[in-house]
């Protein structure tokens, strides 16, 4: 298979504050926009849990893409001007370090090689700042539901 470090972890129940975009999922746009907007006000969020790591928190369906610019945070207030601020409950997922090789690709793999299948929870992107952001060199967590 592949090098990749796969495994299956559970997350407590999270909160994050950040700047979210939503738009058609055929054609989305925006993200970049919002990137931008997130690293210049990042430092109004309050009670981070970690300075040294943002996330990406992103979810679809066949209709909209939604992606979130976001910090963990220890509490939910205050949540600055044009932020949102939300809860994700505990949830197990897969977690992939992909080292270059396309991370949801590997995923879907060991998913389907476990007889898994992914929920419809949110899945995270997550990153450091001060290095590129890709999802080639991020940690990615994808929800897992139950056997097919």
């Amino acid at each position: 298979m592949s090098d990749a470090q796969i495994e299956i972890v559970r997350l407590g129940e999270r909160k994050y504050i950040g700047i979210a975009v939503t738009s058609p999922l055929k054609k989305v746009k925006g993200i970049g926009e919002a990137h931008q907007l997130f690293m210049e006000r990042k430092d109004e969020i309050q009670s981070k849990a970690d300075d040294s790591t943002y996330v990406c928190v992103h979810f679809a369906n066949e209709v909209l893409f939604t992606y979130v610019y976001c910090m963990e945070v220890t509490e939910l207030q205050p949540i600055p001007e044009g932020m949102i601020g939300f809860e994700v409950p505990s949830n197990q997922y897969v977690k992939v370090q992909s080292n270059g090789e396309e991370p949801y690709g590997l995923i879907e793999t060991f998913l389907r090689d476990k007889g898994m299948q992914s929920s419809n929870s949110v899945s995270f992107e997550v990153f450091q700042f001060g290095k590129e952001e890709s999802k080639y060199q991020a940690e990615i967590l994808v929800p897992v539901g139950g056997r097919e």
